[in-house]
């Protein structure tokens, strides 16, 4: 009896997909793309760097001096971005390692101990709406603390650490200047432009979707709902019972995350106390 009321009451616990919404009706707003540079290393040499970018959160591509390498972690970022495009960020990222060299001689260079290791790490960010740039910023990490930030809208450094201040000069020279502004436009708001220009012209996928209910040893009745393979990435999951929408229970969720062929996954969990599982 107990097992047959069980069954009721998961029948009657329906999941609503209520909306799988498409960049191309919501195009209008924020996308944001962030990219971190991080360097590890020695006044003698550079153990390490590597670079990663999200856009909306979502890991696209990635790179390290080891292999030189730029990898797309979408497999149709590289067809949004173009062959020509891709070359371009590896000759820049392979252009940055003399810079980083450069960085790790000079900055280190009242530390009696060359083989001290450093980490040094560059955060740059930006924001477009209807394809406008609406923010950007630039944050300068050395050893796990920021020492200098910039708001490319107010257009001049924030110094956050005194004993940094003697730098500042080569923040603002013609050449870093050029380099900061020329990758913001180009390499962040364009490639952020690119991918969510070419993601708007792709096909709507809709997602298979999954239910799933067990018994713990509490006696809690466990329901999940799985959604993949879902293109783009707005998605909203609702749980129905008896013919109104709400929570009965304790509810998590994995997050939306991307699947290897570029559509994406979510599941959300329902923990229904055994009063309540027992109850149709």
């Amino acid at each position: 009896m107990e097992y047959q009321r069980r069954r009721r009451w998961f029948s009657s616990a329906r999941i609503l997909i209520l909306g799988v919404f498409s960049l191309r009706e919501t195009q209008a707003v924020h996308h944001k793309h962030v990219a971190q540079f991080t360097a590890v290393g020695t006044t003698l040499s550079l153990l390490e760097l590597r670079e990663i970018s999200f856009m909306d959160d979502i890991e696209v591509e990635s790179y390290n001096n080891t292999d030189q390498q730029v990898i797309s972690k979408i497999p149709w970022v590289s067809y949004a971005v173009g062959v020509d495009y891709i070359t371009q960020m590896h000759n820049l990222f392979v252009y940055h390692d003399q810079h980083v060299r450069w960085i790790f001689q000079y900055l280190p260079k009242n530390d009696t101990n060359d083989n001290r290791n450093h980490t040094g790490q560059l955060l740059a960010d930006c924001e477009i709406d209807n394809d406008i740039k609406v923010k950007s910023h630039v944050h300068l990490i050395w050893d796990g603390e920021e020492y200098y930030r910039i708001d490319e809208e107010v257009g001049h450094w924030g110094n956050l650490k005194p004993e940094f201040k003697k730098y500042e000069f080569i923040l603002v020279s013609p050449f870093w200047t050029d380099l900061r502004k020329r990758y913001t436009n180009q390499y962040c708001v364009d490639l952020l432009r690119k991918i969510v220009g070419y993601s708007s012209l792709r096909d709507n996928v809709p997602p298979e979707v999954t239910v799933s209910l067990h018994v713990n040893r509490e006696d809690s009745t466990i329901i999940s709902c799985t959604a993949t393979g879902f293109y783009p990435r707005s998605i909203l999951l609702r749980w129905e019972k008896d013919g109104k929408l709400g929570v009965w229970g304790k509810e998590t969720s994995s997050g939306t995350l991307p699947n290897a062929d570029s559509t994406f996954y979510l599941q959300i969990t329902l923990e229904l106390p055994p009063e309540d599982s027992v109850t149709g």
